[in-house]
């Protein structure tokens, strides 16, 4: 006779068991957590580069189409008031090369900018629109955004609580060196410029920053908070405080030369971060396009000197040997 015995119940994990499969769970999720936020990193940069790549293929249309490059800030592509022009930032003037000829059409205004200039007949302004819910400035442009630009609010309009003024953010911003137009020391002569490429490039297409990552709203503690700021909307509405340009000689001795190099993840943005500098949100280094139209990464480590030579088109000198 075969004797058959009730199977005993198998016993449930044990305390020391259960502590040690949590361990190993944590243990997991801590490996896995950097490798998430590298590959998160890896697709936001190539979601920035993409974002800059466009903007540079813009600007090279906009001058295959009008013979120039559009100006940082004023009439294009004449020179001067004229109908039918366009009055704005450089970035209102890309618009159209960037499937965004609409929101430029709704641009359509008569009357004066804010600096007195009437054409004498209808023109397309960034300015249209200007404290309504129309307000051309105010839209929310995808290529000018970068997914890792820190200091963009929430919905990506600001809204200014020393002016009342509210605007689309920008996380990039044009060399001033390039669009507008400076003397022999940098000065800036006049946002209105007319350049032409290569001509006004003679430095070298490849050597030569046309945008860079630049934080879409960047404060300092120097002058107090609201005060020293040069906050970036991608239209400027024809404020010389608010624009999306670096490279530009007006701030505090920081804007031009080697000192002007890009910041690296500036933080706080308010309070730690330099107005007058580039500031990237990436780890490592900073993304810009060149007047080339192809895409670099720049290292955290250029000197400063590399950098300024980048950023001049037509000072003969040439980046160094860690471009």
């Amino acid at each position: 006779m075969v004797l058959t015995g009730r199977a005993k119940p198998r016993a449930g994990f044990t305390l020391i068991e259960l502590l040690v499969v949590i361990a190993i769970i944590a243990v997991l999720i801590g490996l896995l957590l950097p490798a998430v936020q590298k590959v998160r990193e890896a697709a936001a940069r190539v979601s920035c580069n993409n974002n800059l790549k466009q903007i540079g293929l813009a600007a090279h249309n906009s001058h295959d189409r009008m013979n120039a490059l559009p100006p940082a800030i004023g009439w294009y592509p004449n020179n001067s008031p004229s109908a039918n022009n366009g009055w704005g930032s450089l970035f209102f003037h890309l618009l159209p090369d960037l499937e965004q000829d609409n929101l430029y059409k709704s641009g359509l205004m008569s009357g004066t900018n804010n600096l007195g200039q009437n054409p004498g007949g209808p023109y397309y302004s960034g300015e249209a629109g200007a404290g309504t819910a129309n307000y051309v400035g105010t839209r929310i442009i995808k290529v000018y955004t970068c997914p890792l630009d820190p200091s963009i609010p929430s919905g990506g309009v600001y809204t200014d609580t020393v002016y009342g003024l509210q605007w689309g953010s920008s996380s990039y911003a044009g060399n001033y060196q390039v669009f507008g137009l400076s003397d022999a020391g940098f000065n800036p002569v006049s946002y209105q410029n007319a350049a032409r490429i290569p001509a006004a490039i003679p430095d070298g297409l490849s050597n030569t920053i046309l945008f860079a990552e630049k934080y879409a709203r960047c404060e300092t503690n120097q002058f107090g908070i609201r005060r020293g700021n040069m906050w970036d909307w991608w239209e400027a509405n024809g404020l010389w405080v608010y624009h999306p340009v670096f490279a530009w000689a007006t701030w505090w001795g920081t804007g031009v030369g080697p000192q002007s190099k890009f910041q690296v993840q500036p933080t706080p943005f308010i309070g730690n971060c330099d107005p007058a500098r580039p500031a990237t949100g990436h780890t490592g280094g900073m993304s810009v396009a060149m007047a080339d139209g192809s895409i670099r990464t720049l290292s955290a480590g250029m000197s400063g000197t590399t950098w300024w030579a980048a950023c001049t088109p037509k000072s003969g000198d040439q980046p160094g040997n860690d471009w």
